[in-house]
């Protein structure tokens, strides 16, 4: 209290003379200036943090988690932890939009047969159109259900073909991929793997032979493995939480609009991207770390 009223007045009796009728050191009161100085530019540091959260939050259509706030942090240059992120979050109702979606059951009978499993859930590629991995999802709309299948190549998570119908048969799952081959070109000397679950729509003799047609090797996961295909399930879980199921659709149209830019967003957005990436990397060090324990603790 009383450094603070020889600060209010400061600028009508001299400080050494207040001090001295106050009973207290002339340093003791500039040790407190230099604190109270620290304290402010702390505070406003805060604040100037706290409102570029908010920004971030605001222009990523208020769906990311603690998580990807911090990457986007740091790729803004603000270096702060995990913990701080959550905190302003937390404090200032930064909270991301969670949509709950429902997942009707697939059916269908194959004529084709089943690839065998190349990629073995290691989810890295070393250059481009080595390995694409594709599936098939359900968006709602008012009239009723209409079907993406999406490609991803491996070494970026780009999506490299994408296609949009109201039926779900080989004839979407061969769109994608002709969307793709027509986006990419035909990959000369490039050992090209597609890889998808064991859905009628892949295992199709017609979808099959397109893929012997344009040179492509075929892999599918393991029957009831879903783990097999986590990469692009990761992608479609992403994409309906944070743009698809953020409204309601009258039809295909506005559908198709919104995949658009949905896929334009996924492509473009370093942050997804990067963080997946080195996930992925991770994950295949890990494993590797992993069999060498198990093959020690057999030995033993």
């Amino acid at each position: 209290m009383k450094y603070e009223a020889i600060c209010t007045y400061s600028s009508e009796h001299s400080v050494r003379k207040m001090c001295k009728v106050l009973g207290l050191k002339e340093s003791g009161y500039w040790q407190w200036c230099t604190r109270l100085r620290a304290k402010l530019e702390k505070r406003q540091k805060e604040e100037e943090t706290v409102k570029k959260v908010g920004e971030i939050f605001e222009a990523n259509g208020r769906v990311y988690g603690y998580r990807k706030m911090h990457r986007a942090m740091e790729k803004a240059g603000y270096d702060m932890s995990e913990y701080k992120v959550r905190r302003i979050m937390r404090e200032n109702g930064y909270y991301p939009v969670v949509v709950k979606k429902y997942q009707p059951q697939k059916s269908g009978k194959t004529d084709g047969r089943y690839y065998e499993d190349k990629v073995k859930q290691d989810y890295t590629a070393e250059q481009p159109n080595s390995i694409w991995t594709g599936d098939i999802t359900y968006i709602r709309t008012r009239v009723g259900f209409v079907y993406l299948a999406a490609i991803i190549d491996l070494y970026n998570r780009e999506i490299v073909g994408y296609s949009i119908s109201k039926t779900v048969d080989s004839e979407l799952a061969k769109s994608a991929l002709g969307n793709a081959l027509a986006r990419r070109g035909k990959c000369g000397g490039i050992r090209l793997i597609f890889h998808s679950d064991r859905g009628c729509q892949y295992s199709s003799k017609a979808y099959q032979g397109m893929l012997r047609a344009n040179g492509i090797e075929g892999s599918m996961s393991k029957p009831g493995c879903p783990y097999d295909n986590a990469c692009i399930e990761s992608f479609f879980s992403s994409a309906k939480r944070e743009c698809i199921y953020r409204k309601e659709y009258d039809g295909i149209e506005e559908v198709s609009a919104t995949c658009s830019n949905t896929s334009r967003c996924f492509i473009t957005e370093n942050v997804y991207m990067e963080h997946l990436v080195t996930s992925a990397r991770w994950n295949t060090v890990y494993r590797s770390k992993l069999l060498k324990l198990q093959t020690m603790y057999l030995e033993t």
